[in-house]
């Protein structure tokens, strides 16, 4: 006679399944068969809560060594048919509580059989345990089920069957199936890890390999194939000496001369890119590479990282830029880089350091094109906010309707034509600077609101319902007379003395006509710089004409003088015909001043200017300082660039 289930089963011990282990884990048994005391055995079998003891060679074949062993709660189900059983079995997988181990009889009329039963099981669960049962048959279960495929995970047992073989057949079945449920949700936890790893090296932006001690490609990143213009299948294909020769065909040494030290360490090498295969030229990488190791500390491979350093170049390049820019601005706008040394400057210089580094409102007045402008940008960059933005807003040039939405900002859809936010001059110079130019020309009723601003440091947009703090400091200029505007009751007399609190004045050029020769200078090397021209100076002739001119618009109007006649200048020294007609009627109609004097230079003009004022004040350095409009530490230190010091 055939062994009812020894065929199918592994030989040797059964597996001893934790007891813990089966009782955490799903212990749903279904019991399918037409006869109701069937039902019974199994419940007096499997719910008793101890194994029994074998009585027979078989049973003991399959009971544990210690007897009075408890068994797992399994949770039994019934079915009188197949349909029903198919019912249950869907229902549980639908309501994530599947069936572990299902014990089918075959002949179950009327209805469906045991082996249908199966068949249209399998159809929806390819993991639950099954066990045929029957009491009219000794063929073996091929014999029986001439389906192969019905064979997965399929046994059968003969009636009548001990409570041994029951007992220890669905604890078999049942571990068997927790374990495996555990594998599966093992693999896909391996799986999304494999998929996280994956897309995380894809996200480093680097190209990451990993090579076998063979040296074949065994892993590599989105970044590395598409470096090398592979993809996932050549992985396994491509021999190590196929990989060196794609890296020589895409790669080459770079100059190393022309690469900062900084992006170089030792044991890493950079590569450049020769444009090959449609990649970008001149693309810098950084290599390094480690050694892989198991678990016990045996190298099973190394791990190869290209990072391609041309935007950290690029970005370091920009960052130099930007702090050469700001070192050109912070001395282009700091007190010692504003050109004249007159009585009037050096009492606008003494001001200024004195304000500088606190947030008192300044009011800065002076004449059109004297600088104005140029003396606020000073004060911020020789503040405490530097580093913040510096905003200026002219209101002589913003139309009356459109100052408030300049100042303050305004909402989308406050008013027609507001089809998008706009952040006010205000919030742009939060934690900075802003210069409010020619404050005299505000509108009257928008000086209300401002002065609101200047007193709770809070603005409001046009349409917006909250207020928005702003940490700003706040600079203003006129060049109008702010006391007539409030007498005539143009302008508000409590802003004018809100804005006036230190009033700083700038006297126009005609008034320190002894700065011109220094301003003169400046402009000359600025614009010979920028045009690139070989100008070291200016005629006697050229100089006369613009010592006495009146210039109406002061340094602006000097500075355009000079940049038109650097422009029209073919000698090495500015020329009074290449002056604007306006500094000479002689000039305007085309005649050359006449001068038998020799062409001087600035330099020259200004040591003899040095020499004469010592001479006439018989050598005292305070008188002749004095006399120059500057200071004795000025004189001193011009008399020692010319040499004069030791005289």
């Amino acid at each position: 006679m055939n062994a009812p289930f020894t065929d199918i089963l592994p030989a040797g011990p059964i597996r001893r399944w934790s007891m813990e282990s089966l009782n955490q884990g799903n212990n749903r048994v279904l019991i399918v068969d037409d006869q109701p005391e069937i039902h019974d055995d199994f419940t007096e079998m499997l719910c008793s809560g101890i194994t029994s003891t074998p009585d027979d060679e078989l049973a003991a074949a399959f009971v544990r060594e210690q007897e009075g062993d408890y068994l797992p709660e399994f949770e039994l189900l019934h079915a009188s048919n197949g349909e029903e059983a198919c019912e249950i079995i869907r229902g549980g997988r639908e309501s994530n509580r599947p069936i572990a181990v299902a014990y089918i009889d075959i002949r179950m009329p009327p209805g469906i059989d045991g082996i249908e039963t199966v068949r249209r099981v399998r159809e929806f669960d390819r993991d639950i345990e099954i066990v045929i049962m029957t009491a009219y048959t000794d063929r073996s279960l091929p014999e029986i089920v001439s389906d192969m495929e019905l064979l997965h995970k399929l046994l059968y047992i003969r009636k009548p069957f001990t409570h041994e073989e029951i007992q220890q057949i669905t604890l078999s079945l049942v571990g068997k199936w927790n374990v495996e449920q555990e594998l599966v949700e093992h693999r896909r936890q391996l799986t999304v890890s494999h998929g996280r790893l994956k897309a995380l090296l894809n996200a480093t932006g680097d190209a990451i390999a990993m090579h076998d001690v063979t040296g074949r490609l065994a892993f590599a990143n989105e970044m590395y194939l598409n470096l090398l213009g592979l993809d996932e299948t050549d992985l396994e294909t491509l021999p190590p000496g196929d990989l060196t020769a794609r890296f020589a065909e895409r790669f080459r040494e770079p100059d190393l001369s022309r690469i900062e030290a900084r992006f170089l360490s030792d044991g890493g090498d950079v590569v450049e890119t020769t444009g090959a295969g449609g990649l970008p030229k001149q693309r810098l990488f950084y290599r390094s590479a480690a050694p892989v190791s198991d678990g016990q500390g045996n190298v099973i491979g190394s791990l190869t990282l290209y990072r391609d350093v041309s935007r950290e170049i690029d970005a370091e390049q920009m960052k130099a830029e930007v702090r050469r820019l700001r070192t050109e601005l912070e001395t282009t706008f700091s007190f010692a880089g504003m050109v004249g040394a007159s009585r009037g400057m050096q009492r606008v210089y003494a001001l200024m350091k004195q304000a500088a580094e606190s947030d008192i409102t300044v009011l800065i007045r002076g004449e059109s094109g004297t600088g104005k402008e140029l003396v606020s940008r000073s004060f911020h960059f020789n503040s405490s906010r530097r580093e913040g933005p510096f905003v200026a807003l002219d209101c002589a040039t913003i139309p009356e309707t459109l100052i408030e939405s300049e100042l303050f900002g305004h909402e989308k859809g406050a008013f027609t034509g507001a089809t998008t936010r706009r952040v006010g001059a205000f919030e742009r110079a939060d934690r900075g600077t802003i210069l409010i130019d020619e404050i005299g020309d505000l509108p009257y009723a928008l000086q209300g609101t401002l002065l609101r601003v200047l007193q709770e440091r809070e603005i409001q947009r046009i349409g917006g319902k909250a207020p928005i703090s702003v940490d700003i400091r706040v600079i203003t200029a006129t060049n109008k007379d702010l006391e007539h505007a409030v007498r005539k009751g143009e302008f508000r007399e409590d802003l004018f003395y809100r804005i006036a609190a230190f009033p700083i004045s700038i006297p126009p050029l005609r008034e320190r006509r002894e700065d011109i020769p220094l301003l003169a200078e400046h402009f000359i090397g600025k614009y010979a710089e920028r045009l690139n021209k070989n100008i070291r100076g200016i005629s006697t002739a050229a100089m006369r004409l613009l010592l006495q001119y009146e210039w109406p618009g002061n340094v602006r109007e000097l500075e355009n003088a000079i940049e038109r006649a650097v422009l029209l200048e073919t000698e090495t020294v500015v020329q009074a015909g290449n002056l604007p007609p306006r500094l000479s009627p002689a000039i305007a109609t085309g005649q050359e001043p006449a001068d038998s004097t020799p062409v001087l230079s600035l330099k020259e003009v200004e040591r003899q200017a040095l020499y004469v004022a010592l001479e006439a004040a018989g050598d005292n350095i305070t008188r002749a300082a004095n006399a120059l409009g500057i200071h004795r530490a000025t004189l001193h230190r011009k008399l020692k660039k010319y040499n004069m010091d030791r005289d």
